[in-house]
């Protein structure tokens, strides 16, 4: 599959060498008399051509797709006038789309305006354009879109197929009799009972964290608990002490709808419920209240006598699919459904051999695929793509992604076979806090293979029952948990090809829709820098930076040896693994040799967030270069960076940007490491400024916006996380299910391109609904009190929380307002502005008293009314600036604020002129402080100020993430006031280049790849101000000069206000600023 990142970062390069060499070149460039319009000094070049913000995607769907184009001259100023588009079936055709001279500026989300798109179907596409004085460029080089299988139909009915179940086991599993010998190791401990899987079947549970020990009979329908009754076990003679303590047996027997339980001899409880006939033994924990238990003995025995299972856990065999060997005994903890299934085996392998014509030539071939779970292709043994997790994670139940592969290259002419490698995925893997089987029970795969002939001809092959499907060695894999690889169970071909059919599933073939978003891959390999031994036989390795993937290993082993590698984000201080933090996620990867070789080995179904990789099981360590860290993420095209001369701020940038890559892993999640990688819609709300300045977010956050449209409540409201496991977190909050309007409209200021509203404005206008109906005829929003109240993580520093509501309702309906403009609903905008000005001059009467005070008088407070402009008076604003210096210099001008109050803390004191107390605080290195982060060895950010206390512990184990992107929030402040460039106007057409001088750098550097082009700052302040600029063709810039004057100014060694292309406006706030339009310019102001 075609590289978007790379192949956008190879267009993006040689334009900038374009337009530096048009630069240098200007002054020199002699064109013959008789040149072409084309070839003129004052034509345009372009290129840069996206499809849908992406570079030659392949596997589009069939809504209109929407073009853009950057553009590059060797003159300032220069402008586009006019443009033409032409769309063909070949490169350089016009014969499905031609827009014909088409006079207009844009060059971003310009439709497509032809007939409908064909599925299946390659079109080119080129452009020019016209300068402002009416030159015409010469046409684009070609470019090119894709489509997928646009409907059901496309898919010709291949079926959805799996490997078959066997048979009839189930069906022993009626009436039986089942012994278990376990300790209860803390808290509680629970049996599954006539369990069909982990979401449907009986769950009795032994309890000790109330007065008295207690059985809880369960049963569990489609992944609801209900609690059947309560048995105290103290007037049976239990005592909690007592069954803490040693080995316990506790005895099931099942007779029709009756269950009787008998515990160390004692029978304690007989009850009759006939939700289930038939079902496997199994075990469960919940981390929450830190469960676990030890089993060292397990018997099922039906009343003929059969054995069912019987299981000491001895030499290693464990039939249950989870849990962890411990010894002869196995050890279930945290959040755990363990379900000891006798036909559990290892997870699918699928195969298809077909035979392409012997006489014909292949022009092309495709594979368009999809799975519920996560899949990997091969094609004659190689592997087709470098998507890693496809069909990533959405909303399964509503839509399901399909990807389109290019396999033309990997066809053979006559015998070809296809491999698919299954896994649970997001699906049925353990998602959120540690449940599984969320969405399904087991994993399923479709596909179409089409090939067509240089003669036209088309040979299509779909999935069926004529595919195989068999074992392979993937024992298991769980996106949390980790995988296990066992390569003795590699099929070799004799055996594969003697495989039994597949079998099908239900079919979701309505509910695929190509892929809009960039895949996840890997984009980066980390070496191994150092390896410490801190207990015998365990090797643990530093990469030198916190990351999310995998690990590459190059292994020497013996057969049937077993290699375990744990990982985690930072270490205990005797430098083994600190891994509390992942609270149920156990992940650990495994690896047994088949036999005596050197290997190296990648995990491939499963995903940690880590530093550290911890080697066991070998008797000498791996040298440093077999020991390697692979980066995994959505791969987005990195578009912003930003340097100075602090170094802690250097590395602070690096820490935001590596959490971004970390947790943009399909969605936009919370963490990558622990039991949890949701889609939490708070933070990434808070987040995306930034990330927009980052890298290019539109398809990423246009493809998860999809599925937060797909989860919003009939009221208007949203869950919290998106997707939205069952059962978990579908509550929401102030600042949290806001998502809706402030992600589109970040992404479209960012980026100028409308389709993100288009998408989500009828969303964005019921979700707004419903915040105006929950707020009082008074225009005051309580802040719909939910689990996530107040400024999340605050320290100590509380705010009110109808301030949080009453901030959020104004700033929404300020948003609202913009962006119903830009879609042409002036209505609807006059209606939101003039509601916004109203809930501002509620907010002041009812929250902001008469000496500036804010209720509440907590940093976020202020920090909301001053950083969303919510008191409009400027001397009550100057009050409100002084009450939030003197709270801030009660702390020293240290932080308080949680998730909400941190992203507006320092553009808060930059609206009212306190740039220096914003570099202030943002330099500060001692606790708690951004700065404290990197002064104690973070390489990304951290969830919370404590996560690593000031005497070195860490912080609270149940909720401490290493990786956390929401209090990098802070780098859009740095992107605008350090590097000094903000958007006027949507996508930067208009910019504001002013950076803000002081906090004793000495130089800054900001440069950020816009739709239009390069836009980039750099300053220095040694011998006088030095500023460079740098802005893109069709857009213009105002550039804020610190100087005394317009006067002591210069542009390229030439008083600035006579300098070619630059106009001076005013004197604003210490700074000469002048208006410039494309083109590299070098201003300079004395000392």
């Amino acid at each position: 599959m075609v590289n978007d990142h790379a192949r956008l970062a190879r267009t993006l390069r040689g334009l900038a060498c374009l337009l530096t060499a048009l630069v240098l070149a200007a002054g020199a460039l002699i064109l013959p008399a008789a040149a072409a319009a084309a070839g003129s000094a004052s034509a345009l070049r372009v290129a840069g051509l996206t499809t849908n913000s992406r570079v030659d995607p392949l596997g589009i769907g069939g809504e209109t797709p929407s073009f853009g184009w950057q553009l590059a001259s060797a003159q300032r100023g220069a402008r586009q006038s006019a443009y033409e588009i032409r769309v063909g079936r070949r490169p350089g055709a016009a014969d499905v789309w031609h827009s014909r001279k088409v006079r207009s500026d844009r060059q971003v989300d310009v439709e497509y305006g032809g007939r409908a798109l064909k599925p299946a179907t390659r079109y080119y596409w080129s452009v020019r354009a016209w300068s402002g004085t009416g030159a015409v460029s010469r046409w684009s080089a070609d470019a090119f879109f894709e489509t997928g299988l646009l409907t059901a139909a496309d898919w010709r009915g291949a079926r959805w197929i799996t490997r078959p179940a066997p048979v009839d086991e189930i069906e022993k599993w009626t009436d039986y009799a089942t012994e278990v010998d376990f300790a209860l190791d803390n808290a509680a401990f629970g049996t599954f009972l006539r369990a069909r899987d982990v979401n449907n079947g009986y769950m009795w549970q032994l309890n000790v964290t109330g007065a008295e020990p207690a059985l809880r009979p369960h049963k569990r329908v489609n992944g609801d608990y209900a609690l059947l009754g309560e048995v105290s076990l103290a007037g049976f003679g239990f005592t909690n002490a007592g069954l803490r303590t040693g080995r316990h047996k506790i005895r099931f027997e099942m007779a029709g709808s009756t269950i009787s339980t008998t515990l160390d001899g004692v029978l304690v409880d007989t009850r009759a419920d006939a939700t289930f006939a038939k079902g496997y033994l199994g075990f469960r924990t919940h981390d929450y209240a830190k469960e676990q238990g030890t089993v060292y003995d397990a018997v099922v025995t039906r009343p003929d006598g059969t054995v069912l299972l019987d299981t000491d856990f001895a030499a290693g065999r464990n039939p249950c699919a989870g849990g962890e060997l411990t010894g002869s005994a196995l050890v279930v903890a945290g959040s755990s459904d363990v379900l000891c299934d006798p036909a559990t085996r290892s997870l699918p392998l699928l195969r298809k051999q077909f035979g392409t014509s012997a006489r014909k030539k292949v022009a092309e071939a495709r594979v368009y695929a999809s799975a519920l779970g996560v899949y990997q292709l091969t094609l004659n043994g190689r592997p087709v793509g470098d998507q890693l997790l496809a069909p990533g994670w959405t909303n399964y139940h509503q839509r399901i992604q399909s990807q389109t592969y290019d396999v033309t290259k990997l066809l053979r002419r006559g015998g070809n076979v296809i491999g698919a490698a299954l896994a649970g995925g997001w699906w049925s893997g353990k998602v959120g806090l540690g449940w599984s089987q969320q969405y399904g029970d087991a994993p399923a795969l479709v596909a179409q293979i089409r090939i067509r002939y240089t003669d036209g001809s088309v040979q299509w092959l779909g999935t069926d029952e004529s595919w195989q499907a068999g074992d392979g060695p993937f024992v298991r894999a769980d996106l949390q948990d980790g995988e296990t690889y066992d390569a003795r169970l590699v099929p070799d071909e004799l055996a594969a090809a003697n495989w039994p059919a597949a079998a099908s599933v239900p079919s979701k073939t309505a509910l695929l829709v190509p892929q809009s978003d960039e895949p996840v891959r890997a984009t980066t390999v980390l070496p191994a820098r150092t390896m410490t031994q801190p207990t015998a036989g365990a090797y643990v390795y530093d990469l030198g930076q916190n990351m999310v993937g995998g690990s590459r290993l190059t292994l020497t082993g013996s057969p049937g040896q077993t290699v375990k590698i744990r990982y985690a984000e930072v270490l205990n201080k005797n430098g083994t693994l600190y891994t509390d933090n992942f609270r149920s996620a156990k992940v650990t990867d495994r690896y047994v040799f088949a036999r005596s070789e050197t290997v190296t080995y990648e995990p491939t179904f499963t995903q940690h967030g880590f530093r550290y990789i911890e080697i066991t099981g070998l008797a000498t360590p791996p040298a440093l270069a077999d020991v390697k860290g692979v980066v995994w993420g959505s791969d987005l095209a990195a578009t912003g960076t930003l340097r100075t001369s602090d170094a802690m701020l250097n590395q602070l940038l690096s820490n935001i940007s590596w959490s971004q890559r970390g947790n943009f892993l399909s969605i936009p999640t919370d963490t990558p490491a622990r039991d949890e990688r949701l889609g939490w819609t708070g933070d990434i709300s808070l987040f995306a400024p930034t990330a927009n300045y980052l890298v290019d977010t539109r398809a990423f956050l246009s493809h998860w916006l999809a599925d937060v449209r797909n989860s919003q409540y009939a009221n208007g409201d949203l869950p919290a996380v998106v997707p939205t496991p069952r059962g978990q977190f579908g509550d929401s909050g102030v600042g949290w299910s806001d998502v809706l309007i402030t992600v589109p409209y970040a992404g479209w200021r960012a980026y100028g391109d409308k389709a993100i509203l288009r998408e989500n404005y009828a969303a964005m206008r019921k979700f707004f609904d419903f915040v105006r109906t929950s707020a009082g005829p008074d225009l005051l929003e309580p802040g719909r009190t939910t689990f996530f109240t107040n400024d999340w993580l605050h320290l100590d520093d509380p705010t009110v929380q109808g301030v949080l509501g009453t901030a959020y309702f104004a700033e929404d309906a300020r948003m609202m307002g913009e962006m119903a403009e830009a879609l042409g609903d002036t209505a609807a905008a006059t209606g939101y502005r003039s509601l916004s000005a109203d809930i501002r001059r509620a907010f002041t009467s009812a929250y902001v008293a008469a000496d500036g005070t804010v209720l509440g008088n907590s940093q976020t407070g202020y920090a909301l009314a001053l950083g969303m402009g919510l008191v409009s008076d400027p001397a009550l604003v100057a009050k409100v600036g002084e009450k939030f210096v003197a709270k801030l210099a009660l702390t020293d001008h240290h932080l308080r604020t949680g998730f909400i109050g941190t992203p507006l803390l320092l553009p808060a004191l930059s609206a009212v002129g306190r740039d220096d107390l914003a570099y202030k605080m943002l330099l500060h290195k001692d606790y708690p402080s951004w700065g404290y982060e990197v002064v104690n060895g973070a390489t990304t950010m951290w969830e919370r100020w404590n996560s690593i206390m000031p005497d070195g512990s860490f912080g609270p184990v149940d909720m401490n993430s290493f990786n956390h992107y929401a209090y990098g929030a802070v780098g859009d402040w740095m992107f605008q006031h350090v590097g000094g460039l903000t958007a006027v106007k949507p996508g930067y057409q208009r910019s504001r280049i002013a950076p803000a001088i002081g906090g004793g750098l000495t130089t800054g550097s900001g440069r950020l790849e816009t739709v239009y082009g390069l836009l980039s700052s750099t300053w220095s302040t040694a011998g006088g101000l030095k500023l460079n600029v740098t802005v893109p063709v069709n857009t213009v810039a105002e550039v804020h000069v610190p100087a005394a004057s317009r006067w002591a100014v210069t542009e390229s060694g030439r008083p600035a206000s006579r300098a070619t292309g630059v106009r001076f406006l005013r004197m604003e706030n210490g700074a000469a600023v002048y208006e410039v339009g494309s083109g590299s310019y070098a201003f300079a102001a004395g000392r």
